[in-house]
């Protein structure tokens, strides 16, 4: 069974549509959590419409012991699954009708595989066109140095991870952008080459024209990214591993994000 996980947060005017992608997949062996992060508008209305109606949906609340926000939900998500696969997806991105049969299909057919890697592309919320890539790229040498300089990306809804490849829930809450980043990025660290497939197809639509937490170029926005750069070069560090790439790219990064934040105050 593969367990998608959804944080949701005011979007009660988008979220069918992500819900109906899940409903439209050709793959049926799943379960899909909705962790609600303190809606105010119609949101839990619209998703006890699904629940009500297939019994694979999951309504839950972020308890209020965790902190608010995307990665708490996620994380809380991720506790509740009972999959032996997980895909963490948007609330206001949608996937290809196939995208589970296929990854599925790749992580089944080998067991030494911890993740299956797809790919997003953009669309206009008013128009449904498909416009750019997410990625400017779906293969490079050094994935983690690929995704270090954001040559190579994946969106959080992109990948189907083997749950059992994570020893906890792999968010760091409280981050408020740049999670799927770091998430990815500490990923890498501990992902063997060949405990990748690199599945060059693209299974994620995401969505533009409504807010985004990763669109608000605020002093608190620049501060995130700061510090996503700064927990994912402690956790290279704390591997062991000492590339000067790596640390040249972060510390670079970490000087800009902190110049941006300082200069939005």
């Amino acid at each position: 069974m593969i367990s998608i996980i959804i944080p949701s947060y005011n979007r009660a005017d988008i979220i069918a549509e992500t819900l109906d992608s899940i409903i439209s997949q050709t793959y049926v062996n799943w379960e899909c959590i909705i962790v609600d992060d303190g809606s105010t508008d119609d949101t839990e209305t619209v998703i006890k419409k699904y629940t009500e109606l297939d019994c694979r949906f999951f309504l839950y609340k972020r308890p209020s012991t965790m902190l608010k926000g995307a990665n708490s939900c996620r994380n809380f998500g991720f506790l509740k699954a009972k999959g032996k696969y997980v895909k963490f997806l948007d609330s206001d991105d949608v996937l290809t009708s196939d995208s589970l049969a296929k990854q599925v299909a790749v992580l089944e057919g080998n067991a030494v595989l911890n993740v299956c890697l797809s790919y997003g592309r953009y669309f206009n919320n008013e128009t449904k066109e498909l416009e750019e890539f997410w990625s400017r790229n779906k293969e490079y040498g050094d994935y983690l140095y690929g995704h270090i300089t954001n040559q190579i990306m994946w969106a959080v809804s992109d990948p189907l991870w083997r749950k059992s490849f994570f020893d906890d829930p792999p968010f760091r809450e409280g981050l408020m952008n740049s999670q799927e980043w770091l998430m990815h990025g500490e990923a890498l660290l501990k992902l063997k080459r060949e405990e990748i497939y690199n599945l060059q197809e693209t299974f994620t639509l995401i969505r533009r024209g409504n807010e985004r937490m990763s669109s608000n170029t605020s002093s608190s926005y620049y501060k995130n990214q700061k510090l996503a750069r700064i927990y994912l070069l402690k956790s290279i560090l704390g591997a062991g591993i000492f590339n000067l790439s790596y640390f040249y790219e972060l510390a670079k990064q970490i000087l800009v994000y902190k110049y941006w934040q300082l200069k939005q105050n």
